[in-house]
Parts: C-alpha cells; sequence; structure tokens
C-alpha cells in the first residue's frame, strides 16, 4: 500500500470514529439576572481586571451559562412565574432584597443543608443584617453576592471655591455645608448644595432622615415611622427645600438627575452608592474628573455614621432541575478570591474583608470608607408580601412632607397608618 493510499485509509478511520464517539456533554444552566451580574461575573466590561470568573467555572464543569437579562422589575416578574411552575426553566436567579418577600421567598430552595454539605466560603464574614434579610422560616434561601450601599459624594474643586477644605463629620456640618454649598458660580451655573434621586426610589432619602435616627422599622420588624425623629428630619428637608439647598426639582429626581447634576457642577453633594464614584470621575463624561470624593454619611445617633443598602443575591427556584451543578456555581461565585476578582469587574462585595485586598484599594479609593458603611448598613424589610407598595407610600408623605403639601407631623402620623396597614 503505497503513502497516499496509507493516509486516505488513516483519514477514513478517523472520520469514522469521530462518528460514533460521542461529543462531550455540556449541561446547560440558565440564569436570570440583571446585565450587571453577567458583566460583572464575566469580567465583560473595558477596563475590568477580574476576569471570567463564572466562564472558567463552566469550562470546568462541562457546563454551558444561559444568561436571561432584564431590568429589575420584568426579571422579577418572570421569577414569580417560573417559581409558580410544576419545574422552572431557571436554575439560578438574581434576587433584590425589596422582592425577597414571603410569597417569593418559600418558593425557594432552603440553603442550610447545602451548606452543611459544601459551606459557601465567606458565608461568616457577610454582616449578620445582610442574611437575616434573606431568610425566611429560619433558614437563609439566598446568597448576598452584592451590595448597593449609600455614601455622601462631595465636590473638592466647589467646597475649594467656598473656603472648604473636608467633607462634613457630623449631621449638624453636613446641613451647615449644604446650606453655604447652595450658591451660583461666576460662571452662572446654580448649584444645589445636596441632591439625592428622591423622585423613583427611597434609599437615599433614608439615608439621610436616618442621620436623624429616623426609621420606617424597628429591628423587631415595627413600623416606626412616626416618630420624633421622622418628624425632625423631614422638617428640616422642608426647611431645605424651602431655601433652595435642595434641588427645586426634588419630587421628580431621578438618578439620571443626580447623575448629571454632579457631573456638571450643579450639585456639591450627594447621596448615593458608594459605586457611583467612577461614573462621577469618569473623564469622559464629567466635569470635575478626580474631583468627587464619597464619605460615610454622618449621622447625628451613630458616630460611626448611617448608610442604607440594597443586596442582591443569589438563590435558585425549588422547583428547578440541575440543583446541585446551580450551588456549586453559587459557591464559585461566592468564594474568596472569586469575591475580589468579581470586585474587580465593579462588583460591590459582600464580603467586608475583600477591601483589605491591595488589588482592590489601588483600584478604588474609598475601600476603606465602603467597608465601614456596609457593617452599619440598615436593610428595608421585606418581611411581608406589600414591600413595594411600602416604599411607594414612603416617597409619597415624604414628599408632600418636603414640599410643603403637608406638615411633616402629619405626614409621617399618615405613613404610620398606611404601611401599618400593609404590614398587617
Amino acid at each position: 500500500m503505497d503513502f497516499m493510499k496509507r493516509t486516505a485509509l488513516a483519514a477514513g478511520v478517523a472520520v469514522s470514529l469521530c462518528a460514533v464517539l460521542p461529543a462531550v456533554a455540556q449541561t446547560p444552566v440558565t440564569i436570570l439576572s440583571h446585565k450587571v451580574h453577567e458583566n460583572v461575573a464575566r469580567g465583560l466590561v473595558a477596563g475590568t481586571t477580574g476576569g471570567d470568573v463564572a466562564g472558567e467555572w463552566a469550562g470546568a464543569n462541562k457546563a454551558t451559562l444561559n444568561w436571561i437579562t432584564g431590568n429589575i422589575d420584568p426579571i422579577h416578574d418572570r421569577l414569580g412565574r417560573e417559581l409558580s411552575l410544576r419545574e422552572s426553566s431557571i436554575d439560578l436567579a438574581f434576587v433584590i432584597n425589596k422582592f425577597h418577600t414571603p410569597r417569593i421567598a418559600a418558593l425557594l430552595e432552603p440553603l442550610d443543608d447545602h451548606m452543611k454539605a459544601a459551606p459557601i466560603e465567606i458565608i461568616d464574614v457577610i454582616p449578620a443584617q445582610l442574611k437575616k434579610a434573606l431568610t425566611y422560616d429560619g433558614k437563609l434561601t439566598a446568597i448576598p453576592f452584592r451590595h448597593a450601599t449609600t455614601g455622601l459624594h462631595w465636590n473638592k474643586a466647589l467646597f475649594a471655591e467656598r473656603g472648604l477644605d473636608r467633607a462634613p463629620q457630623t449631621l449638624d456640618e453636613l446641613l451647615q455645608y449644604a446650606r453655604k454649598m447652595s450658591y451660583t458660580r461666576p460662571d452662572g451655573t446654580r448649584v444645589a448644595g445636596l441632591v439625592m434621586n428622591s423622585g423613583d426610589e427611597h434609599v437615599a432619602v433614608l439615608t439621610l432622615l436616618s442621620a436623624f435616627g429616623a426609621r420606617l422599622f424597628d429591628d423587631r420588624g415595627k413600623v416606626t415611622a412616626n416618630t420624633p425623629e421622622m418628624i425632625k428630619g423631614l422638617t428640616t428637608m422642608a426647611e431645605l427645600y424651602k431655601e433652595g439647598v435642595l434641588s427645586q426639582n426634588y419630587a421628580t429626581m431621578t438618578i439620571d438627575d443626580v447623575i448629571t447634576a454632579v457631573q456638571n457642577g450643579q450639585a456639591a453633594m450627594a447621596i448615593d452608592p458608594f459605586a457611583r464614584y467612577a461614573v462621577y470621575n469618569n473623564p469622559k463624561s464629567s466635569k470635575f474628573p478626580g474631583q468627587i470624593d464619597v464619605v460615610v454619611t454622618p449621622s447625628a445617633v451613630n458616630p460611626e455614621g448611617t448608610a442604607i443598602t440594597e443586596i442582591w443575591s443569589m438563590a435558585m427556584p425549588r422547583n428547578a432541575k440541575n440543583k446541585d451543578l446551580s450551588y456549586s456555581l453559587m459557591r464559585a461565585l461566592s468564594g474568596k478570591e472569586a469575591t475580589i476578582r468579581i470586585a474587580l469587574n465593579g462588583n460591590g462585595p459582600v464580603d467586608p474583608t475583600a477591601y483589605s485586598d491591595i488589588r482592590l484599594q489601588e483600584k478604588l479609593p474609598y475601600t476603606k470608607a465602603e467597608a465601614e458603611a456596609l457593617k452599619i448598613a440598615q436593610i428595608v424589610p421585606s418581611n411581608f408580601d406589600r414591600s413595594i407598595e411600602v416604599a411607594a407610600i414612603f416617597r409619597e408623605e415624604s414628599q408632600a412632607a418636603v414640599l410643603g403639601l403637608k406638615s411633616p407631623k402629619d405626614a409621617a402620623a399618615s405613613m404610620q397608618s398606611r404601611i401599618e396597614r400593609l404590614v398587617n
């Protein structure tokens, strides 16, 4: 047999073997999340340095990741529908805490037994209040993955124009500085001393009110909206609005409005998540790159300051098909090193010790302040099914007080009674 015939025969045998040997099976794992979770888990955004943590897990476990992403309300609507089926097509879901209600939590897989068999590496260092928010019927039903914790952003360049060289360190100073920083710049730009997303969210406003000691709920879940602290906080905010310290579009101000105001120098301070630092200092869109700093919001009742946080967590539907594989992915994304790498991709790490890593410290100047804020951060309870309506009531009543449509006393009383009816 000559060389050409031998080569042809070998090729034919190879083709035949390929035809009879099965391909390596790839198990599909379907993930329901916001796009940001895929971005940080896979390192998809330009400039990130953490790499593709999720992709590495998929390769090692012969799995194919199918990401279904969307905005907050649509993905939670989808999750609710999936949980009602006999068998869900979703293997792993990212849930924001305000949607982690009893109706949803009761249909998620309890994780305690899984963790006994294969522990989550960072579970013991995750702040207790984050885990408490995700506990249903005494069992943990989701693993915290990402936090958005509020801080006080301030413009060093604008402060210098008014003779100030540091951030406020007490609530009294915050109010004093906010008034002093409400002015018109030489170029005619009108500056508001303090801004926040008050039009379609409640977290920033609650942060400021918590600096007075006001809370919607106490640690036992009792409604505590109608208190002297809440009334004092609303009264002060109404005064600030009347004086022109708060933005005059207060009732409709969205996060996009806040970003624009800070980047353009139309706001001296803003209450917003720490992670907004990158956007505020982006040289491509901000007039003050490198000049916007962020600190823990000072408080009159806690020397360590005050903060409100929202958390995204990973959960498995009880009716999911691939629970072992899904839990394995949860563990991989919750590893200590993985948490740091995902933070380098832009995630808010729920492990406060991650902030001591030199890689994060070099990338994020505010690591120490955010770690401090995370430890003390409050979470608005969602251990009742109408938590979204509670947030809407708070916005409505607090806006009425700030705009002068109601007295702060009446607004606090109405807030209390309306929220109590929903919770009860």
